[in-house]
């Protein structure tokens, strides 16, 4: 039996029983950071840039990698270890002026990313991320596959962040499909939990910032190493 799942507000979440057999997916959704595609060096860049400015504390690449996932403002307080919004306020402000002339620096596409959406292109797809816009959008753009998503929903798009269902639970009213037609691809715990409390299943992908044990550990519906495993699966179950 799964544990219970809650929302950003605590607010514990009724669980919808979904089909699991043979499936076709008409909405596929998809997390950005360590998903689609690998950001990690021009966010760790970002970060280390505010942290030096503020004399912020020194951290390793993992320290920063493992706070990366629930919104800028929450990747600021945990890297700078603070509670001063203030501290906050202007880490925030000197990452995004740095991130928005880098942020391309070192990103790209994950292998077999590109292969992924094509395959599906007839269906929904969109992105749901924690990350902020301008950002999300740009790098998308600018990697080629934007055109591939009916929706691109940022951390700054007025819903709470993942793991609260409501962006998922938005989309999928607004598309009309059942929430068996639905799947969240992600490589995150935060994901997982976010794909269980909107009651749709979870594919996870281990080629991003979470260990594979962490993942294993979260228990996602689907778990494969890298896209191209990911594209074998879903032909194989029928998505």
């Amino acid at each position: 039996m799964r544990p219970a799942a809650f929302n950003a507000s605590g607010r514990e979440v009724k669980r919808r029983v979904l089909p699991r057999s043979g499936s076709m997916k008409k909405l596929i959704l998809y997390d950005l950071d360590g998903t689609l595609a690998d950001t990690r060096r021009d966010i760790i860049q970002g970060v280390r840039h505010a942290l030096a400015t503020l004399h912020g504390p020194e951290l390793t690449d993992e320290e920063i990698k493992d706070c990366v996932g629930t919104g800028l403002h929450a990747l600021i307080r945990r890297t700078f270890r603070t509670e001063d919004e203030k501290l906050i306020d202007r880490g925030a402000r000197l990452y995004r002026e740095y991130y928005k002339r880098h942020m391309l620096d070192h990103t790209h596409l994950y292998d077999g990313a590109r292969e992924f959406l094509e395959h599906f292109k007839d269906r929904k797809q969109a992105v749901i991320t924690n990350k902020p816009n301008p950002f999300s959008s740009q790098i998308l753009e600018a990697l080629g596959v934007a055109h591939y998503f009916i929706a691109i929903l940022a951390g700054d798009n007025g819903l709470p962040f993942k793991p609260d269902p409501a962006a998922i639970r938005h989309l999928i009213e607004e598309t009309g499909v059942n929430d068996g037609e639905a799947i969240l691809v992600g490589d995150s715990a935060i994901d997982i939990q976010a794909a269980r409390n909107a009651g749709v299943e979870a594919a996870t992908l281990s080629h991003g910032f979470a260990s594979e044990s962490a993942l294993r550990e979260a228990k996602p519906d689907y778990l494969a190493r890298d896209f191209p495993e990911l594209l074998a699966l879903a032909k194989q179950k029928g998505w």
